[in-house]
């Protein structure tokens, strides 16, 4: 992330959720039962996260650790300058009819290219409609950050094939002191022999944090990601 972060999640874009870029995938059940790993590779055309530019392209890795109900992962990315890595765990339930979950992630750079955040995860699901809200540390750094912040950052998202429409509608806002603004974006996803290919269509507002060249602007994502 630069100047600011990136990439829950997240399925996507939610993992969707959390983790700016997630990848669903099956999983390759290990020899114990009750856990199931899985790995992703995956490239973006741009990077961007939760409306902020990150970089002109990347790829990514990531392994996931299923327990049950509780989840363990990795996701690594090339940036304009070094890696980004994210380190992320957290707990799936249901009460009545809301699917819910609640994680941890971490977002660290290498090269200086941003200070890193953690934070706290929470979703909940019902229906067409999820709900995720992060709320972290901006931490005090080398890349100019010269005092820990904290931020927020809530999202909403409408799956539209209900209604007949192969389109999630998400709408994004930041909180917080040095991190600010807020995206809309259309996502569509389809799995072709295999392989995932995505494409989303952000509008971010110009209080997004990041250069004015990349505030207040329209911009288009292509994905493909694998998953074994």
């Amino acid at each position: 992330m630069k100047i600011l972060l990136n990439k829950i999640l997240f399925a996507f874009s939610v993992i969707a959720i959390s983790i700016p870029f997630a990848l669903a995938s099956e999983s390759a059940v290990a020899d114990d039962e009750s856990s199931a790993v899985s790995y992703n590779v995956g490239y973006m055309s741009e990077y961007w996260y939760r409306g902020v530019y990150q970089a002109e392209s990347a790829v990514s890795f990531g392994a996931d650790v299923e327990m049950g109900d509780f989840y363990v992962g990795t996701w690594w990315a090339d940036v304009d300058k070094g890696v980004e890595y994210d380190i992320y765990a957290g707990y799936n339930f249901s009460i009545g009819p809301a699917d819910m979950y609640l994680g941890v992630t971490g977002y660290y750079y290498s090269d200086n290219f941003d200070d890193d955040y953690e934070e706290m995860n929470f979703g909940i699901a019902m229906g067409p409609v999820s709900v995720d809200i992060a709320s972290g540390e901006y931490k005090k750094g080398v890349v100019g950050n010269t005092k820990d912040h904290n931020y927020s950052f809530s999202s909403i998202a409408y799956d539209m094939s209900g209604l007949g429409l192969p389109i999630t509608y998400s709408y994004g806002i930041w909180g917080g002191s040095a991190l600010g603004g807020n995206v809309h974006t259309l996502s569509y996803g389809q799995t072709v022999a295999g392989v995932d290919v995505g494409l989303e269509v952000s509008k971010n507002s110009d209080t997004i944090t990041g250069s004015a060249s990349n505030k207040d602007t329209t911009f288009a994502v292509f994905t493909l990601g694998y998953s074994f």
